[in-house]
Formats: structure tokens, sequence, C-alpha cells
């Protein structure tokens, strides 16, 4: 099974999206940035902090797991973030845009918004109230990435 790794970002009321090359499988659609785990990650949260680096430029410190599920052969798992750093860019040649959409926006990507993204908005409205409203319960389950990463 392969594993893959999924990274969200907030920063206020958006979330970021990165948009899949042209050349990809899945040419032109806006996904939350991530990818495979490598085989140099010794654990899901090393793919979070790599691929968050090299999706979408910025450096990733704390992490949280959020959820995982299954897409045909692969086993997501999805981590939230919440102190970054650096320029955010498309970094890679997977990569062709990236940017910050409200809930509202995502939806109004319409099948440009990754399936499973489109299905998880409902989810991530409730999570924000949640973190917005019970930041304590939050605290414990940070976790920082390897900083050679």
């Amino acid at each position: 099974m392969n594993e893959v790794v999924w990274v969200i970002l907030r920063q206020e009321n958006r979330f970021l999206l990165s948009q899949r090359s042209l050349t990809d499988a899945a040419s032109g659609i806006w996904v939350f940035p991530g990818g495979n785990m490598g085989p140099d990650d010794k654990e899901p949260i090393d793919t979070a902090c790599r691929e968050l680096k090299k999706a979408v430029g910025l450096k990733g410190y704390r992490f949280r797991e959020l959820c995982h599920t299954y897409l045909g052969q692969q086993r997501v798992q999805v981590f939230c973030c919440d102190q970054w750093s650096g320029e955010l860019k498309p970094a890679c040649d997977e990569v062709i845009g990236v940017g910050w959409f409200t809930l509202p926006e995502m939806y109004s990507l319409g099948h440009s918004l990754a399936p499973f993204v489109d299905e998880s908005l409902m989810y991530l409205a409730w999570l924000t109230q949640h973190y917005d409203d019970h930041p304590n319960e939050w605290l414990a389950q940070w976790r920082g990435c390897d900083e050679d990463v």
C-alpha cells in the first residue's frame, strides 16, 4: 500500500491549496500540499515536513495528525500545520499554482477541486470552529518535525 500525506495550513479563514501540474495524473486539480512517503522518511510527519517544503516552499514547525483515509491503493494521512515560515510559491515541477482560499472559494472551484478536499469542506468548517473555540485541547497534540528534514 502506498503511503501519502496531505498538509492543511490555515491562515485566518483561508486554507492553502496547491494546483497540480498539467503533466501530472491529477492535471490542474487543486489539492492540499503533500505527497508520497519517501524511503528516507521514518514516519509520516517527516513526509509532511519534506513535502510541504518541496511543493510550496514552506518550512512547517508544528503538526497534528487529523485523520487518515484510504483512496484506492493509497493510505492518506492528513496533518494540520499551524506554524510555518518561508516564501509561498510553487516550488517544484509538480505544482503550478498556490493560493489561500476561504471555504466558499474552495467550493466554487467545482471540478477543479480534488474530490477528497471537496468532501472534507464541512469537516474543515467544524475543525476551524472547534480549534478557535478550544485551542487548549490541541496543545498536547502538536508535534515538531525533525529539523533535518
